[in-house]
């Protein structure tokens, strides 16, 4: 999937990874007198048993959002900047209902039975132990999603890692409803988001404003 890590991949990835911490954690300063809300339909969440195995696509999540940019930047450059536009775009609609209308969810009490049980107490105890905070829209869901847009549809994508990506996509926004870090909205509102923001975005080719800055730039 990496034929070349291209020069341009370097800022983009920055800004993603620069405004996903922003407005996950920083938002949490403005929000932390505000009342949180529970957006959670019961009789679809209550489905869903605690499975701490899929603990292991929640966390494997990460290394793969941090690597896609550079899988995606070997599609074309056009469809590169625009989805990280997209990325960028959604995280300043998810930044505003963080700040002003956070959710929250109740976590079970798990044993550490098992290595799985342990991973989610971990990741229970790191993510916001106190309130758990900013769910709606769910950045695990948004970001899986987005490394499969990235890639669907791209012939110079090897067929495989494009079918993998579905799955894999699909698991980790599975893991946030097993692990109880989710209720169904947060997975269900994040696809959506960014389906038609970057849609939008490739529509109207707004990616190219990026492109321009950092042309100027180099």
């Amino acid at each position: 999937m990496i034929k070349k890590i291209p020069k341009y991949v370097i800022i983009p990835t920055i800004l993603i990874i620069t405004m996903q911490l922003l407005t996950y954690y920083g938002t949490q300063y403005i929000n932390k007198q505000f009342t949180a809300y529970y957006f959670t339909i019961e009789y679809i969440d209550n489905l869903f048993p605690v499975v701490t195995f899929f603990i292991v696509f929640y966390i494997l999540s990460y290394p793969w959002w941090y690597l896609s940019p550079i899988i995606v930047a070997n599609t074309d450059k056009t469809r590169f900047f625009n989805w990280t536009v997209a990325i960028l775009l959604c995280f300043i609609i998810s930044g505003f209902i963080y700040a002003f209308i956070p959710t929250t969810i109740t976590r079970p009490v798990i044993e550490n039975n098992n290595l799985f049980d342990w991973l989610t107490n971990y990741i229970y105890l790191h993510d916001s132990p106190e309130r758990p905070i900013n769910l709606f829209p769910s950045y695990h869901c948004l970001l899986s999603w987005f490394c499969f847009i990235g890639v669907r549809r791209q012939k110079n994508i090897r067929l495989w890692y494009r079918y993998s990506s579905l799955i894999f996509a699909i698991l980790v926004c599975l893991s946030t409803q097993f692990i109880k870090q989710h209720y169904i909205v947060d997975f269900i509102s994040s696809v959506i988001l960014a389906e038609v923001v970057f849609y939008l975005v490739s529509k109207y080719n707004l990616g190219n404003i990026l492109k321009n800055i950092i042309a100027k730039e180099e």
